[in-house]
């Protein structure tokens, strides 16, 4: 039987193995480093939407105008912090599943997860802010108290729902969420420069914490930052909801940062089969979204029960159109491109699927801020800024955290697992 010649390279590793040797250091130690470039772009990005967040203040005054200035700020804050905290999810599920295969890339999401710190602190300042300046939040009725004295429904909630108690909750849990990933980012590194298990296994332990108190407060974040917006209705199934949304929003963003930098010349390890568990990954929890979706409208539809409808009766009526195009882009899309084996494995096809899923998934988050405060669909200046802002700051800080460490960890445990990863 006729077997095709290995390639020129391969064969002279054959044949002289210091050369193999030689040439897997040299894939090892690969370092991304900012280019003028994109510092420049970062930065603009960042001074552009500042100023036009700056502007659109003043641009849209009055009651109704601070409510859609805040409730811009709060979507995007709320959607960033999601990414950031995904990424770090990403990073300590992988620990504790003891997975080898996204080794090779695991840098990516250690440096988005350092984004965590940067917009923890912007979406405190888009909750604390309002309360400063107007003695209540416009997006939650629960911090107005003369609302809180003429509504029954509130004010059986205020035990919960009170301005102490939402920010303790939000500086113990993000505190120690931020902490964690911290600290696994810290090992990492060290790992680097030491070698052994130590630091692997002090990760191991790490990585535990983060998913328990992950766990308490991902139901926390959606009943505190985007649930307690519409105060009388509730879901016992919008913890999950949010999650998905979250997890499968990280995996994209991780995904397009991939496929960017091996575009540019970096990852020289990662392959096809890396990038197909990548997509397999969107394929399914764009799934899991779709279920948790149709299961949270489905059981409120069957009960009939008018105050538990009336939160989707507003999405439906007002804003039709996003309301089922979430559906296209989020499940319909994301289900047929990736559908095949060949798709998950092409970086054009991969980009593509990542693209819709992230702005699908932004209009999800947009869907759960604006019918319950400005009411009717709105995109304009603030909108459009803050995105931009919140996209120089992202890109900014991963480039530069990539920047600080190898691109490959070259002294994990699974390392050469992950190199001959096939799937």
């Amino acid at each position: 039987m006729y077997k095709q010649p290995l390639p020129p390279r391969q064969q002279l590793q054959l044949l002289n193995p210091e050369c193999k040797a030689m040439e897997t250091t040299v894939q090892f130690e690969e370092k991304f480093v900012m280019t003028a470039r994109q510092k420049f772009w970062s930065m603009l990005l960042m001074g552009v939407g500042a100023l036009g967040i700056v502007i659109s203040y003043f641009l849209y005054p009055g009651e109704e105008g601070h409510t859609r200035f805040w409730a811009a700020l709060l979507t995007i804050a709320v959607f960033f912090q999601g990414i950031a905290m995904a990424s770090c999810f990403f990073q300590a599920a992988t620990y504790v599943a003891y997975g080898g295969w996204h080794t090779v890339f695991k840098r990516i999401p250690e440096a988005i997860g350092m984004f965590m710190p940067v917009t923890a602190l912007l979406l405190l300042l888009v909750l604390l802010l309002p309360n400063l300046f107007y003695g209540h939040h416009p997006l939650y009725h629960w911090t107005d108290h003369e609302a809180v004295a003429h509504d029954p429904i509130i004010a059986g909630k205020t035990p919960y729902l009170n301005l102490p108690f939402f920010f303790i909750r939000f500086v113990f849990f993000v505190g120690i969420l931020i902490f964690l990933s911290y600290k696994m980012r810290q090992n990492s590194l060290l790992e680097d420069l030491h070698g052994g298990l130590r630091y692997y296994q002090s990760n191991l332990t790490y990585a535990s914490l983060f998913l328990v108190f992950f766990a308490l407060y991902i139901s926390v974040t959606a009943w505190d930052w985007l649930m307690s917006i519409d105060t009388h209705w509730y879901s016992t199934m919008y913890g999950w909801y949010t999650f998905s949304s979250f997890w499968v929003t990280g995996v994209a963003v991780i995904t397009l940062v991939v496929i960017y930098l091996k575009k540019q010349g970096y990852l020289s390890l990662v392959n096809e089969n890396h990038l197909h568990d990548l997509g397999k990954l969107m394929f399914a929890f764009s799934i899991f979204w779709t279920y948790l979706t149709f299961c949270q409208f489905m059981l409120i539809w069957y009960a009939n029960i008018p105050e538990e409808t009336a939160y989707f009766r507003m999405r439906y009526d007002r804003f039709m159109g996003l309301f089922y195009g979430i559906f296209v882009l989020n499940f319909l899309a994301p289900f047929l491109i990736l559908m095949s084996r060949d798709a998950k494995r092409n970086m054009a096809t991969l980009t593509i699927a990542a693209i819709i899923i992230i702005i699908g998934h932004f209009i999800d988050f947009y869907l759960m801020v604006y019918p319950g405060t400005v009411k009717l669909p709105q995109f304009g200046l603030v909108e459009l800024c803050t995105l931009v802002f919140y996209s120089g700051i992202f890109l900014y800080t991963t480039f530069a955290q990539l920047g600080k460490a190898n691109l490959v960890p070259k002294h994990h445990p699974f390392l050469q697992e992950s190199v001959h990863h096939a799937t």
